[in-house]
């Protein structure tokens, strides 16, 4: 199961806003206010991650607009972001996008 998993938005296509009750921080790994994860196709990609509160967690960046480009990503995918396979040493997330009703 993926540590975070969304159905992309309209306002997702600017930065993803995950709005959820956290009890533990979910990025534990997060460095410097980057998270750094790995798609299906080995591309590495550097988002921008921010707490906004309690309960909500931002994404965004050049990345972000970059990622959902290069992966024909749109409203009504969803995304899943989990913890890297071991085998994996350039990330410490992968991402994957579930192309669902389109």
């Amino acid at each position: 199961m993926a540590i975070l998993s969304k159905i992309l938005e309209e306002d997702d296509m600017n930065h993803l806003t995950i709005t959820d009750t956290f009890i533990t921080e979910p990025f534990a790994y997060v460095k410097c206010g980057k998270i750094k994860v790995k798609d299906e196709q080995g591309s590495i990609w550097m988002f921008e991650y921010k707490i906004k509160s309690r309960n909500k967690r931002v994404f965004s960046g050049r990345h972000w607009n970059q990622f959902l480009e290069n992966n024909r990503v749109r409203v009504g995918h969803r995304v899943d972001i989990d913890y890297k396979e071991s085998w994996c040493a350039q990330a410490d997330y992968k991402i994957e996008v579930i192309k669902t009703g389109f």
